[in-house]
């Protein structure tokens, strides 16, 4: 039999288990308002022991409201559990361990319930699983049914795999040969493409009209020896070492320059006008690259005479627009506006010259007063004039006209007199933009019309041209369709190329009346006096 000493210390053991035995679930109430789930430790001394699910807790005995006596989840789950029978019990009994956050139990109800009835739809959503073709599986191993199905039909079809796809057998050997099917007819995969207008370039198939610049491009970048950035406007391609930046800038300008000329000149919009190609537009800052590809644009056209080469190389730039349109500046000493300028001005021979071109030219003063009139719409300045070089001219149409035959002087092809008194006209406020007030300013001395419409391209002076982009203007107000009047009449009436001015005075004032009364209803003369009464009062 113990001793009085041992049997005390029984007892207090005894008593011991009997207190943290969790026989029922207890929630405190904290005077705070929490309520805390465990089981009662002990209460003595006025403190309360509690043991909860994350430890043992004490609190002061008068912190605490009351101490609800009740289950702990488990004992709650166990007897839930007892009275589960079916898979629909053990289903609904997961969801409510779900919601007890009893994680565990959840799926272990769960996966009873599948074992019940291996189709219950509930139980195997729960754990991620689909349907397919009445059996439930995980997704992964639908996936791998399906595709093992799908095989099997298509094999079943007499069909094979090419790729990632199936095909008949026939169908397989024209794909590996890399054909396609087209309008009913097999045919090599880049005739496909070129049928849907696209063209090959560094493995990459673009629209036809980007690919070949884009070669041409890459052609004068290898010669020039400098790295070009490129961009691809809807009209043309910009090629230059100047920054992309720079680059939308003019490709934004000259997207404002064509859609002025379209409306203008009634000229429909889009590539139709440079016979598909993209117009392309090279800028180089410094003199090596620019001269290293003159020989280069040369031998593209036959549109140069025979010391073209030769003479470009002393200007600031060139362009020529047969077979398409193409222009070539460099900076020199010039800033970079100057090179934007110039750019803007060749846009508007390009269009001009393009619009309706069978190989002859346009006179000088027509078509370097819409040049510069384009140039003014898209920035409101002028920086370029094409007055070409004096010693020697530059032949062809690339640079504006050929020179005065021999026996002839400045003014004096059809004239009346061998010299020709022109207005002064600063050439600062061309670069302003004030040319309309400049060309006010002198106009008591401006020739007459028929002399201005004499003048080769190295004859013309700053007033000149003032003077000719205020009669295009003047044109153009006379209403909707007047300058492609006026335009058509030209074209059709010039001489073979490299003729530009009309030798015989007489002939020329037949055609420019003729062009006149089409464009204004009025004859040339008459129209001298209107454009000059117009100006001063604008």
């Amino acid at each position: 039999m113990p001793t009085p000493s041992r049997f005390a210390r029984l007892v207090l053991c005894l008593a011991g288990v009997v207190l943290v035995a969790p026989a029922r679930a207890d929630v405190l109430v904290h005077k705070d308002g929490r309520r805390i789930e465990g089981t009662v430790i002990s209460e003595t001394d006025g403190k309360i022991r509690f043991r909860a699910t994350f430890g043992e807790l004490e609190f002061p005995r008068a912190d605490v409201v009351r101490i609800e006596k009740g289950k702990t989840r488990q004992q709650d789950l166990a007897d839930r559990e007892r009275a589960c029978k079916t898979a629909e019990d053990y289903y609904q009994l997961g969801l409510w361990a779900k919601e007890q956050k009893l994680a565990g139990d959840a799926k272990r109800c769960m996966a009873k319930a599948i074992e019940l009835d291996k189709k219950h739809a509930g139980a195997h959503q729960f754990f991620g699983h689909v349907e397919y073709k009445g059996d439930w599986m995980t997704p992964e191993e639908r996936d791998q049914r399906q595709k093992a199905d799908i095989e099997a039909d298509m094999l079943a079809r007499g069909l094979v795999r090419f790729q990632d796809r199936w095909v008949t057998p026939d169908e397989k050997a024209h794909l590996e040969k890399n054909e396609v099917l087209v309008d009913g007819a097999w045919i090599p995969f880049a005739d496909a493409q070129r049928k849907q207008g696209l063209e090959e370039f560094d493995g990459t198939w673009l629209p036809r009209a980007e690919a070949i610049a884009r070669g041409h491009a890459k052609d004068v970048e290898a010669l020039a020896k400098i790295p070009m950035q490129k961009l691809i406007t809807p009209d043309a391609l910009l090629c230059g070492p100047q920054s992309q930046e720079r680059l939308e800038e003019i490709g934004a300008g000259l997207t404002k320059g064509r859609a002025w000329f379209d409306a203008t000149f009634q000229s429909k919009p889009g590539l139709d006008l440079f016979g598909g190609h993209l117009a392309e537009f090279y800028m180089f800052q410094t003199n090596p690259p620019y001269l290293d590809t003159i020989a280069h644009f040369g031998s593209l056209t036959k549109s140069v005479g025979g010391n073209w080469a030769e003479s470009v190389q002393n200007s600031h730039g060139f362009l020529w627009w047969d077979p398409y349109p193409l222009s070539s500046v460099r900076q020199w000493a010039r800033g970079y506006d100057d090179v934007v300028g110039h750019d803007y001005h060749h846009w508007g021979h390009l269009l001009l010259n393009r619009l309706g071109y069978d190989g002859r030219l346009l006179p000088p003063w027509y078509d370097e007063g819409v040049a510069a009139l384009l140039e003014f719409r898209t920035h409101q300045h002028n920086s370029v004039f094409c007055r070409a070089l004096r010693s020697p001219p530059p032949p062809g149409p690339s640079t504006g006209g050929t020179p005065p035959r021999k026996g002839e002087t400045k003014g004096s092809r059809g004239s009346a007199t061998s010299t020709t008194k022109v207005a002064p006209l600063d050439p600062k406020a061309m670069r302003e933009g004030k040319w309309r007030d400049a060309l006010v300013a002198g106009m008591s001395e401006l020739p007459p019309f028929d002399q201005l419409a004499s003048r080769e391209f190295n004859e013309l002076e700053s007033a000149d041209i003032a003077a000719s982009m205020a009669i295009v203007e003047w044109i153009e107000s006379r209403g909707e369709g007047s300058l492609r009047r006026f335009h058509d009449v030209l074209r059709k009436t010039a001489e073979p190329a490299p003729v530009r001015v009309l030798p015989n005075a007489i002939l020329r004032e037949r055609v420019y009346q003729e062009a006149f009364q089409s464009a204004v209803g009025m004859g040339w003369k008459e129209a001298d006096v209107a454009w000059r009464q117009w100006i001063t009062t604008r």
